[in-house]
């Protein structure tokens, strides 16, 4: 087991049904009964609510911290009937904090982690889990989210002391070709607001490009989402103002989408509301056309709008996912502890690509029901599940695997040339045993030196509220 899990027992032994995906009974550390007839059920305590089963599979991310704890940084592949994939872990490849993941036009998942100090964008192999390529941007500070561009562009956050900004970063050229700093920008985000200047002032925490030149990025401790024209850099639009609460409080991830006659359509993860919101642009401002909330959501994280019009929503204090019909019930649930802070389904864009919910003609407020429901004992034996696996670090199965391999041109995927500018870039698979091992086979070297550095880190490091 790994050595930065809690100390919560033993897993039972893992049989063919969970980890293949058929049909299981029996207990894991004594706990039985979790999840629904025809599931995983018993041998995987994190399976949830299943009324109706997804058609592919769930990739989520878990941050990694539990309190002021740190705990394993992973992302995992969950089959629609909750039976786990496979875990491929962040923590044994030297990562700290696990955020953001897409695929690639070619299949690979983009994934925005860290190392202390630094933002890392890494590329895995869904197939075997293994990291062919990664890039360590040294002057980009806890980056939670990058989204591809194209032509060899990524676009990233950097919520670096004093540098609060949005950038581009050119992996061709090995450099950041475009930048925009908040401190430039001050009477719109002045130094007394958001939180203490210079020491993670604006928590810039998502940036998506919604059309062609133009980012929309969440700002979360002034609680407002804007877009930003590339060419320009000015400001096209803002939804929220600083500690207005009633439209968003501390928000994570905002989704686009279009509605009726191209009206511009906001999703976002409403955390500090612990609710779920869109949001309409009607002449200039902003109508709040659907909420969710209620059902013991705690602080959500992410929300995506899937093609069935149902929401999936990654509820970080709940340590959970959920798939949210439009009237607020629960058809499908995972619970991934510690912090799970993203979750995408395979063979879906990344982000929202569903119906708003005017389209739907389901707009009001809508309480969330149906939840399995928040349990210690459950949360911690799937923590124990999760932290023991030894089933692989496969992520996505073979019959679902999208796209074809990158042909190094930088058309269908991250790549270039070497260079530095600040980077450290890997473009090959990392050797086996390096990265990309499942969790219950590290070496006891391994996992030594991973938790001599926990202790050092964590001494005088706990930086998990920055979020």
């Amino acid at each position: 087991m790994l050595a930065l899990a809690p100390a919560v027992g033993a897993v039972g032994a893992v049989g063919a049904g969970a980890a293949g995906g058929g049909t299981a009974g029996g207990s894991v550390n004594g706990v039985a009964g979790y999840g629904a007839a025809g599931t995983a059920q018993g041998l995987n305590p994190c399976v949830g609510t299943i009324r109706e089963e997804p058609s592919s599979t769930t990739l989520i991310s878990i941050q990694g911290a539990r309190g002021g704890d740190k705990t394993p940084a992973v992302l995992l592949g969950v089959r629609p009937n909750g039976s786990v994939v496979g875990v491929h872990d962040e923590a044994a490849a030297g990562r700290w904090w696990a955020y953001d993941v897409d695929p690639l036009p070619n299949g690979d998942l983009l994934m925005a982690t860290t190392e202390p100090g630094i933002s890392v964008l890494e590329r895995v192999d869904p197939a075997t889990g293994e990291h062919v390529a990664v890039d360590r941007l040294r002057n980009v500070e806890d980056a939670h989210d990058v989204d591809y561009l194209g032509d060899g562009e990524y676009v990233t956050v950097d919520k670096g002391d004093e540098r609060n900004r949005v950038v581009v970063y050119n992996r061709t050229e090995g450099e950041i070709v475009w930048e925009w700093r908040f401190d430039e920008h001050t009477d719109r985000f002045p130094r007394d607001g958001g939180g203490p200047y210079g020491d993670d002032w604006t928590h810039v925490n998502d940036v998506d490009e919604i059309e062609d030149g133009v980012f929309m990025v969440s700002v979360r401790n002034f609680d407002q989402t804007i877009a930003i024209d590339r060419e320009t850099k000015e400001v096209v639009w803002t939804l929220g103002a600083d500690d207005d609460y009633e439209v968003m409080n501390e928000q994570h991830n905002p989704d686009y989408l279009e509605g009726e006659n191209g009206t511009g359509t906001v999703l976002i993860a409403d955390s500090l509301n612990d609710r779920v919101v869109e949001y309409a642009r009607e002449d200039g401002g902003w109508e709040r056309t659907w909420v969710l909330e209620g059902g013991d959501l705690d602080e959500p994280r992410d929300a995506d709008r899937l093609p069935n019009g149902n929401t999936l929503v990654t509820d970080r204090r709940g340590q959970r996912i959920l798939e949210v019909t439009p009237r607020g019930e629960v058809v499908w649930e995972f619970y991934a502890p510690w912090q799970p802070y993203d979750a995408e389904r395979v063979g879906t864009d990344p982000g929202s690509e569903g119906p708003t919910m005017r389209r739907i003609g389901a707009e009001g407020t809508h309480q969330m029901r149906g939840s399995a429901g928040y349990d210690v004992e459950r949360i911690e034996a799937c923590s124990a599940f999760i932290t023991g696996w030894d089933g692989g670090s496969r992520l996505v199965p073979d019959d679902e695997l999208w796209g074809s391999a990158g042909d190094g041109s930088g058309t269908d995927g991250p790549d270039g040339p070497g260079g530095d500018a600040g980077t450290d870039r890997t473009y090959t698979t990392v050797p086996p045993g390096s990265a990309g091992r499942s969790i219950g086979r590290i070496s006891p070297a391994v996992g030594a030196v991973v938790g001599v550095a926990v202790v050092a880190l964590v001494g005088g490091f706990v930086v998990w509220w920055r979020r």
